[in-house]
């Protein structure tokens, strides 16, 4: 059986904080599978080696290179502002 990892040298390992670790952890935030043994937590090494893969893989996000098309912006009600007043004098 091979030894678990402290969070302490998973955060020296991915050249993290230690914190960074309790709070990913703490928020569902990206880590490798965690075990708690009573208090603490621990870390599998082939937990955190199968990990390591997956976030070398390229998200299917980052694969498609379609453009993105932003909204149109949506038009506050009220009196506009002063920027929204010198930016409709340069377009005219």
């Amino acid at each position: 059986m091979e030894p678990l990892l402290t969070p302490q040298t998973l955060a020296a390992a991915l050249g993290l904080a230690e914190q960074t670790i309790y709070n990913r952890h703490s928020t569902g935030g990206n880590l490798p599978p965690a075990i708690k043994l009573g208090r603490l937590l621990r870390f599998r090494p082939a937990d955190v080696e199968a990990w390591l893969e997956r976030q070398k893989q390229p998200s299917p996000s980052a694969a498609s290179t379609a453009p993105v098309v932003q909204p149109p912006p949506v038009r506050r009600r009220g009196r506009p502002t002063k920027a929204e007043q010198i930016a409709a004098r340069r377009t005219q």
